[in-house]
């Protein structure tokens, strides 16, 4: 390097020096102003020399042209050998070049060697701007050299507190880290305790975020303070989501509203996560109305991005699965509009597990690899079991047990970590365990979910663990606890209709009655299991609830129903490469009788006593199946045959279900052709 530039002419050096200060970015009339190498050909002739000399050239787009070095090390060598002087003078020159504020602002700062309280109260005024967009990286770096820039100590304390503060919000929390030290000799102060509580927020320190929160809200003055109160309450509105507490999350969250307008951070932060409270409280139209209103109030820019990933997360609980997707995935990048990196991964987190629901197993993979390089680099330590969870369910399902076990140990979690944590770190171990046949190891972490994460009319769990529970209670042959949690289960009241949720609950108990000897009761509630979620992609719950239903029939003797079932589980394994439990579909086709992985011919005798066997109705069922094919209502049939018009609906569900049918004028026109 050194012998390129003592050879070079004044205006290559004078051109390398300033594309070395303005970067990748800089345009030809920003390089000519900075370098003062007017006129075309004479800055052309400079780019030249530089080109033949392999320093830099130009390239040369559509759109714009910028001149690059040839070895990106080169810049920084360059920049370094300036003098401070010079430095100095290209930055003030610089400063005037560009447009764009938070490079004029960037210059500015690196011209200014010393304390410029009017530089340091316009870079105030920038992360303001900033933080009302959520664009919390360029927030935080304003805030940084204002804090530099500003000579009042307390006031100094103050703008590097609101600093670390951002970098938490922009999810870089290696960053924030960093300045801990500091911020830990400070002076006690309400703001102080607001950013450590975030910090141990995010870091997933649960008793630490609660103390420190609390200490905050103590020694904070509402009425003199509000905009830093709205942010301590918006910070409980955080842990409340972190505990998946309702009562917390709304509590805290009307409390940040009605402390701020509806343009600061702190309430669009808070209206993200607000209907997450409403929901867990078991208020689902009112969750939705809030998220509406939250679209309606949010600005085209970064703080859409918080709104969309908190919409998407109350979607996929509520099997707008589809939904969730596309709101994840608009939720994930940054680049072009800004944002957090925290918002991004919570987002990126969500969508593996949606991709996973839908059946998109490589698309699932490829986003925990793109995430979790991402993730160990900010160290965001809360997220790490929603992520891994995925990939260990996903890689034990698999058979790729190296993998697999990999992910359950990153997916570890301390005991006194947040529910939004422990929860899906237990999963992870459990699915493992499951899969690998070892029901005991499943139970184990399943009696934990259930202890921490409980269902209650007041309380609505955001993860289906449920049917996992009983699974392993009724394998393991805990058949009286199974009951007993069933029970309490099926009692609390779902003022809304999951089709997800009723599925697994029915399978739940289809598995306990199957267990108990009542095959036809379990038969009845696998086959109400699968019509359920008839109508919607939900291939892996599909496959689950299959695979329980055959092994279930297959062990109570019906061969060829648990053929034909299993078959069907088998077929969406393979389909998802879910290897571990193709293997066990083939163990128990085996046991059946049947050759693992033949494909059934349609004209098989025993196809056709499948399939008989299929659509034998009960004598109840007949008589409504007759009713209905004649042209009665529900109301009709029930008065008839003196029975409720739910009961009819029931038996009308279930007919639907064994004829493969969707609709009345289906089943009418079955009833025509037998005729």
């Amino acid at each position: 390097m050194g012998g390129i530039l003592g050879s070079a002419s004044p205006d290559l050096l004078a051109v390398a020096e300033a594309a070395a200060l303005l970067g990748d970015s800089s345009s030809l009339s920003e390089i000519a102003d900075v370098s003062e190498v007017h006129g075309k050909d004479r800055l052309l002739a400079a780019l030249d020399e530089g080109h033949r000399a392999g320093l830099l050239t130009l390239e040369l787009k559509q759109a714009s042209s910028h001149v690059k070095f040839f070895e990106p090390a080169a810049a920084e060598a360059i920049y370094d050998h300036m003098v401070p002087g010079r430095r100095v003078e290209l930055h003030q020159r610089a400063s005037r070049a560009v447009a764009e504020e938070a490079r004029r602002l960037g210059h500015l700062v690196s011209s200014v060697p010393s304390a410029d309280p009017e530089l340091a109260r316009e870079l105030q005024s920038f992360a303001h701007g900033q933080a009302l967009q959520g664009s919390w990286h360029d927030a935080a770096g304003a805030l940084l050299s204002a804090s530099r820039l500003t000579l009042d100590v307390r006031a100094r304390n103050d703008l590097l507190l609101r600093a670390v503060d951002a970098i938490i919000g922009s999810g870089n929390v290696a960053e924030a880290k960093a300045w801990i030290t500091v911020v830990d000799e400070m002076p006690s102060s309400a703001l102080r305790s607001s950013v450590l509580g975030y910090l141990s927020v995010v870091n997933g320190q649960n008793r630490s975020a609660e103390n420190q929160l609390s200490s905050a809200w103590r020694s904070v003055n509402v009425k003199r303070e509000p905009e830093t109160a709205a942010q301590i309450a918006q910070r409980h509105v955080l842990w409340g989501v972190a505990s998946w507490n309702g009562p917390a999350m709304i509590e805290w969250g009307e409390r940040a509203l009605s402390l701020t307008d509806s343009s600061t951070p702190a309430f669009i932060e808070t209206e993200a996560i607000y209907g997450l409270g409403l929901f867990s409280s078991g208020r689902l139209d009112d969750a939705r109305r809030a998220y509406d209103r939250a679209f309606e109030l949010c600005s085209e820019n970064a703080q859409q991005q918080r709104v969309e990933m908190g919409a998407g997360w109350l979607a996929l609980r509520t099997e707008e699965v589809e939904t969730a997707q596309a709101l994840f995935e608009s939720s994930g990048p940054t680049k072009v509009r800004g944002g957090s990196l925290r918002i991004s991964l919570w987002a990126e987190a969500w969508l593996a597990r949606t991709q996973l629901i839908l059946g998109h197993w490589d698309a699932a993979a490829a986003t925990v690899t793109r995430a979790a390089a991402q993730l160990e680099t900010v160290q965001m330590t809360m997220l790490r079991p929603l992520l891994y969870w995925t990939a260990a369910e996903l890689y034990s399902m698999r058979g790729d047990w190296e993998l697999a076990r990999y992910y359950v140990s990153q997916s570890a979690v301390p005991n006194d970590s947040f529910v939004c944590m422990s929860v899906p770190s237990l999963l992870a171990k459990a699915r493992f365990h499951e899969a690998r046949g070892d029901y005991e190891g499943s139970l184990e972490c399943m009696t934990r979910v259930a202890e921490i994460d409980p269902w209650t009319a007041e309380r609505v769990s955001f993860w289906p663990w449920q049917d996992t529970y009983v699974n392993a209670l009724v394998m393991t042959g805990e058949l009286d606890r199974a009951q007993a949690f069933l029970d309490e289960f099926e009692a609390v009241p779902r003022p809304h209709h999951i089709p997800s949720d009723q599925a697994r609950l029915k399978w739940a108990r289809a598995r306990l009655l199957a267990a108990q000897g009542e095959t036809e009761a379990a038969k009845d509630h696998f086959e109400d299991a699968l019509n359920e979620i008839r109508t919607i992609n939900r291939p892996y719950l599909r496959a689950r609830i299959s695979f329980a239903f055959g092994q279930s029939m297959r062990r109570a003797g019906k061969r060829r129903l648990a053929s034909s079932v299993l078959r069907a589980a088998r077929d969406i394994y393979e389909m998802l490469g879910a290897h571990s439990y193709v293997q066990r579909c083939d163990r128990e086709l085996k046991a059946s009788g049947v050759e693992p992985g033949a494909s059934p011919d349609p004209a098989d005798p025993v196809l056709a006593a499948v399939q008989r066997e299929r659509v034998q109705l009960t004598p109840q069922e007949t008589s409504v199946a007759q009713l209905v094919a004649g042209g009665a209502t529900n109301k009709e049939v029930a008065s008839q045959l003196f029975i409720a018009e739910k009961t009819v609906q029931y038996h009308l569900t279930r007919i639907y279900t064994k004829f493969g049918i969707r609709s009345r004028s289906e089943l009418a026109a079955r009833y025509r052709e037998q005729e």
